[in-house]
Parts: C-alpha cells; structure tokens; sequence
C-alpha cells in the first residue's frame, strides 16, 4: 500500500489507517486476542497505521497486535486539559500498549479556538514530554471547523485529524468546504491531515468506493481512518483504497450494516443526549432515541450511558 508522510511529525503512514474504535466496548466489545488477528489482517494487508484512544478502552487489543508488527505507528488522543491529566493519559497509554514512546498523543474532541486554548496547559505538557523524546507528535481531533481552523496554525500541534466526507455530515458548525479549506490549510502550513468518518458514520455505505475515492483523492489528506470488525471489511477497504475493489467483495461486505442500538432498559436519564455533540440521540418519552439521519456512529453516547444498554453493531 502507498505510504505518505504525515506532515513534519516524521511519520511515515499507509493511506489507509485501521480505525479501532470498533473492536472496543464502545461497539462490538472483541476480545483482545480476536482483535490482535484482525490487526495483524490489516498489516498483511499492507496497512502499518492505528487510530485509537484512551475513551476507546482498547489498548489491551492492540498491545497484542503489536507482536505481529511492533514498528506500527499508533496515533492515540484523550480528553486531558491540564499537566497531571496529560501525564497521567500518556502514562496510560504507554503502559497500555506496551511501549516506551507514543508516535502521538492528541486531544480528543476538540470544538473549537476555545476549547483549545482551555486545554494549553495540557498541550504544553506534551511539548516537554516530545522534547524528552516520550511523545513523537502531538495531534487534534475535531468534527468542528473552528477548531480545525486554529489547528492548522498552532505551533504545537503536528497532526491534524478531522471529518472530512462527501457532503460534510457529521460536520458540526459548517460544510464540507470550509472543513476541506481548513484541512488545506494546515497541510499547507505542515501539519499531517488524517481524515474521519469517510462513510459517515454509515450514511454512505451504498457508495462506499466513490466516498473512499473521494476523500484519498484530496490532495491535502495524507492518511483515512476507516474502522473495519471482520477480515472482510479490511480486505475490500484496501482493495477500495487502491480502487481495485471487485463488486463481489464489495457486496459481501456491504450486507454487514451497522446501527446504534438501546436496549429495552433505558432509563431516559439523558446522559447520552448531553454527550452527544451531533445532537444524533433524544430522549422521547422516556426513552433515548437516536436520529439515524445525524449518527455518525461513533459510540461515545455508548461509553457515557450508565444503565450500558447503548451499543453500536
């Protein structure tokens, strides 16, 4: 598989990244063994990239995929706003993983110039950790242009990860061009550009070539997470991604829908609806409703829910 550099962070990625949100509890909930094997598929595969976090509570599957390509590179990200936070997240993560440097840390879910400026201290401590040689880069993840807009030219920030799609869903405060120029622009300035939520949560399973096709053929991305939950799904992703997908690989796959799922318990506390930032969910009659139209997909109602009865598969 074709490899691009990630910027200036020295990292060196396949256009293909293995999104691993969905082997976690947060969705599927695979054993760490079981998703050890579908990593070391996607390394067969030619792919040598993880996009993970501390939120996906998953770092025990990919400690164990490791064996099979301990040179991976393993992009993470947490909600950390100040030093001990920060410390206390990369410690995590190195201890999680098995590794004694991350190839980057990120702050997770970022809104905005804001929000940003709110977590500095944060980043900061991310900068003395990369100076020691502990963090290699230091990255952002946004659905917000705002934020993908002071991201592009904050010197602190390496890598830049973000929504971009076909029409821009998922995209919480503007569209599909203002995040695209906001992508180029931190290319432009030297930042890797990872992008997001290339089938939009589902949305555009039924054209899944054209929306893959779509986003690797902007010049500013370097890499796209895509998460894949059976051998299958990373087979045809790599075959999409060097367009030479046969149309029954794709159909095999596309029988294998997903969708965000409550469970018959729920309370209707609202935690999920407060947790959400695509306002995908709502409690109606006492119960929590998710609007197919806006989910995305990403599980994180999932993991905020205390009765556990929201899943996603």
């Amino acid at each position: 598989m074709e490899v691009r550099k990630l910027g200036q962070s020295g990292l060196v990625v396949s256009r293909l990244c293995f999104g691993t949100l969905t082997m976690g509890p947060l969705q599927r909930n695979f054993t760490p063994s079981y998703g050890a094997e579908l990593l070391a598929e996607g390394f067969l595969q030619g792919i040598n990239c993880l996009d993970t976090a501390e939120y996906y509570q998953n770092y025990d599957h990919i400690r164990e995929g490791l064996r099979y390509k301990p040179d991976a590179v393993v992009i993470t990200k947490c909600h950390a706003y100040d030093r001990a936070g920060a410390l206390d997240s990369v410690d995590k993560a190195l201890s999680g993983l098995g590794r004694k440097y991350l190839d980057c840390m990120m702050l997770h879910e970022q809104e905005s110039r804001w929000t940003l400026k709110g977590h500095e201290e944060a980043l900061n401590t991310f900068a003395e950790l990369k100076d020691k040689g502990v963090l290699r880069s230091i990255g952002v993840s946004t659905h917000f242009v705002d934020c993908a807009q002071a991201a592009s030219i904050h010197p602190g920030i390496d890598i830049l990860e973000a929504i971009c799609n076909q029409g821009g869903v998922g995209i919480i405060d503007g569209t599909e061009q203002d995040m695209e120029a906001a992508l180029s622009k931190a290319h432009d300035f030297g930042k890797g550009v990872v992008a997001i939520k290339a089938l939009a949560g589902g949305h555009y399973s039924a054209s899944p070539a054209q929306s893959i096709r779509y986003v690797l053929g902007k010049p500013f991305i370097d890499c796209l997470a895509v998460g894949m939950q059976s051998a299958e799904e990373i087979v045809c992703n790599v075959a999409l991604a060097e367009n030479r997908c046969s149309e029954e690989m794709l159909s095999s796959v596309q029988r294998q829908s997903r969708a965000l799922h409550v469970a018959d318990w729920c309370i209707g506390c609202g935690t999920c609806e407060r947790r959400c930032q695509a306002q995908a969910i709502r409690v109606v009659n006492g119960k929590a409703i998710p609007d197919l139209d806006k989910c995305v997909l990403c599980g994180y109602c999932a993991g905020s829910c205390p009765e556990f009865c929201i899943k996603v598969f």
